[in-house]
């Protein structure tokens, strides 16, 4: 490939990924990305079809799966995906490109995430790069709001081999070896009212006995792959009734399911510790948003991507990671799936932003994937 021929690859992801991110689509209102994918696949050698997760979500449309005419079913098969919605609208936003940085004017995010992914995998199919291998690109939904579209994907009639998620916020050359599940919990702890000022010692103020219990639970950066944190707290029904409940709802993220369920039955002990020393009620329930995973060295999944990593001039950066993706869901399914570092800096944030290097890196890392 000449140079000028690369300058011109270049300025269109480029382009193409600037449109993308003026494309409105937060969880389950997709469908405008959708339709922007659809359109530019026009007339190319791909069936697009959409599954039913949408409708089971209350979204708008679905898992968008782009399928190359020469696919085979019966073949092993490799998946690249990443997710089509933002955590808030960027339709309204001003994009800026300077000194080979894309950001936003600061009045909301960027969309890197995921665009830079789509962008990426988009820009290989219209392209038309992939001629080797048997592989489809999936686009799912709703993956901002606890990987829901991916949740809900169907890969049981195919022979999938790996799943290449464009996701991580790392700089191209990172990868997700191990990454964090997550667990969240609810406790709601039940007191008794009474009138705080008539009769406050009939009162059991769920609020004090929450409050207790929290202060025995250690929260933030317990190891490095774990992290405890409490999101939530509601409580009381007027400024004079003693409070007789309060919720509390938390995370729990670690390495394995034994550490997790490990953090948890700690963290039920002591609300139940202390709701038992004041006379009140527990009740406490637990359930996984995503599962952990660890990837072996010999994975289909962990060879091509460090291979390709390579290929696209970069140093290999294997990672251990709390934070989750499509890749989790998909490993829980039992297919090994990595997230691959496309570079979107500081997601979700006013001043989030990417290199146009690192655009570039990720799609040479695709390159070398889909080739």
């Amino acid at each position: 490939m000449s140079a000028t021929d690369s300058s011109a690859i270049n300025e269109s992801l480029v382009n193409l990924f600037t449109e993308l991110v003026l494309v409105p689509g937060i969880s389950r209102q997709e469908r405008r990305v959708a339709d922007f994918i659809r359109e530019k696949l026009r007339g190319l050698p791909f069936t697009v079809r959409e599954d039913a997760a949408g409708t089971a979500i209350g979204g708008d449309t679905g898992n968008l799966f782009i399928i190359p005419d020469h696919f085979d079913p019966a073949q092993p098969a490799r998946v690249f995906m990443s997710h089509m919605d933002t955590v808030r609208r960027t339709d309204g936003i001003r994009v800026i490109r300077e000194n080979g940085k894309i950001t936003s004017d600061g009045s909301s995010q960027l969309g890197a995430d995921n665009r830079a992914g789509v962008a990426v995998l988009l820009n290989m199919l219209m392209e038309a790069v992939g001629g080797k291998h048997n592989y489809m690109v999936i686009f799912t939904i709703a993956e901002e709001i606890g990987l829901v579209g991916a949740s809900h994907l169907d890969l049981s009639p195919f022979n999938i081999e790996a799943v290449f998620v464009f996701d991580s916020s790392r700089r191209p050359g990172a990868y997700i070896r191990e990454c964090a599940g997550k667990y969240q919990f609810d406790v709601e702890v039940k007191g008794r009212a009474a009138h705080s000022a008539v009769a406050p010692s009939e009162g059991i103020s769920a609020i004090m006995v929450a409050a207790a219990a929290l202060s025995r639970i250690q929260t933030g950066q317990i190891d490095p792959m774990t992290t405890i944190n409490i999101g939530f707290i509601e409580g009381g029904e007027a400024m004079n009734i003693v409070a007789p409940k309060c919720v509390v709802r938390g995370e729990v993220r670690s390495i394995s399911y034994e550490a997790i369920e490990g953090h948890l039955d700690t963290i039920e002990q002591a609300f139940r510790s202390v709701a038992d020393e004041a006379g009140a009620g527990v009740e406490m329930h637990r359930h996984k948003d995503f599962a952990p995973y660890s990837l072996s060295g010999d994975s289909v999944a962990v060879m091509e991507v460090e291979r390709a990593i390579r290929e696209a001039g970069l140093v290999v950066d294997p990672l251990r990671y709390t934070g989750g993706s499509d890749a989790n869901v998909l490993n829980d399914k039992g297919f090994d799936a990595v997230n691959i570092g496309i570079g979107a800096q500081k997601p979700h944030a006013d001043d989030e932003f990417i290199l146009e290097e690192d655009l570039m890196a990720a799609s040479r890392i695709a390159r070398a994937l889909f080739v």
